[in-house]
């Protein structure tokens, strides 16, 4: 009965993580790849600040063009104040056109 256990208890803990692992390994969303552009973006803006979080805000499509808005929230050494970007890019070729960043307190 011991070993029976014991086989048991090694089974779950050779499967467990494996489940886990399926889970964890979901697909990038789309917006993954914009959401790097932003936070380069805004480290190049504000290099003494930390990024501490991270929003994506949405997509909005007219025409030939789509801007992606994220907001990160940064903490310096004198002020906490989130960042609100605006990229801009060709729908078709994903050339970005314009990136607009705008501070804000909350």
């Amino acid at each position: 009965m011991n070993r029976i256990y014991r086989i048991f208890i090694m089974a779950g803990i050779i499967m467990i993580p494996l489940l886990i692992g399926t889970w964890v390994n979901a697909e990038e969303p789309d917006y993954a790849a914009w959401g790097r552009v932003a936070m380069e973006e805004v480290k190049a803006q504000y290099p003494h600040e930390k990024i501490v979080d991270y929003l994506h805000v949405g997509r909005q499509t007219e025409g030939e063009e789509t801007v992606e808005t994220f907001k990160l929230w940064l903490v310096g050494q004198e002020k906490e104040f989130g960042v609100i970007i605006d990229i801009y890019f060709k729908t078709s070729t994903e050339e970005i056109v314009d990136i607009r960043m705008k501070e804000t307190k909350k």
